[in-house]
């Protein structure tokens, strides 16, 4: 009988089955207790004046499941906000399957002053400020991706800012006078057979 769900395809020896943003609320069916291989991504962060931050990035190389149904959430990316607002943009949404929580990245910061980017998978950029430094966020649990660019002190127009931070690296901090960070780097993952990118953070806006 096999497992059912998602977009099905082969590689080798292994069966994947894919699920994106459209597919989320339905279900993985397994036929049989079975070892899988699992990779999650949540919703990316909104951007703002600082990037957005990736969406938090898990892997089970042997994560165990039963005869049943799990459901499965893919989370959509967050909203941005205008470069010139004071309030950050809003975090992505967790995607989940079975055990298994990405947390969703963190929305870049708004230009104000001091502002801070959102916490979350990986962390927001810092926004651009005329009063002080702008920190990025904070990755929010540990260990799903990296920490928001800064803004670290930038304070002439036209205001650079942080980036969000990536799975695979934090996100860069706003350099010279309108040079703004870059996104954290994401993690190439071959589990659909091909070698892709994931988790990437959003470039700083200025």
């Amino acid at each position: 009988m096999g497992c059912t769900g998602g977009t099905i395809t082969t590689d080798g020896a292994y069966t994947v089955h894919k699920f994106v943003l459209a597919d989320s609320g339905t279900n993985f069916v397994v036929d049989k207790a079975r070892t899988v291989q699992v990779l999650v991504v949540a919703g990316g962060g909104g951007g703002a004046s600082g990037g957005g931050g990736a969406g938090g990035y898990r892997v089970d190389a042997t994560h165990s499941v039963t005869a049943g149904n799990y459901p499965v959430t893919v989370g959509d990316g967050g909203a941005g906000k205008d470069g010139g607002t004071n309030t950050p943009a809003t975090n992505g949404n967790d995607s989940v399957f079975d055990t298994i929580t990405a947390k969703g990245g963190g929305g870049g910061a708004g230009a104000t002053a001091a502002a801070v980017g959102n916490n979350g998978g990986s962390g927001g950029g810092g926004g651009a400020s005329d009063a002080g430094t702008s920190t990025g966020g904070t990755a929010t649990p540990s260990g799903q991706g990296n920490n928001g660019g800064n803004n670290a002190g930038q304070l002439t127009s036209p205001y650079p800012s942080g980036g969000g931070g990536g799975a695979g690296a934090v996100g860069g901090s706003a350099t010279g006078a309108s040079t703004s960070g870059n996104g954290g780097i994401g993690i190439a993952n071959s589990i659909t057979g091909a070698s892709v990118d994931y988790a990437g953070g959003g470039g700083g806006g200025v």
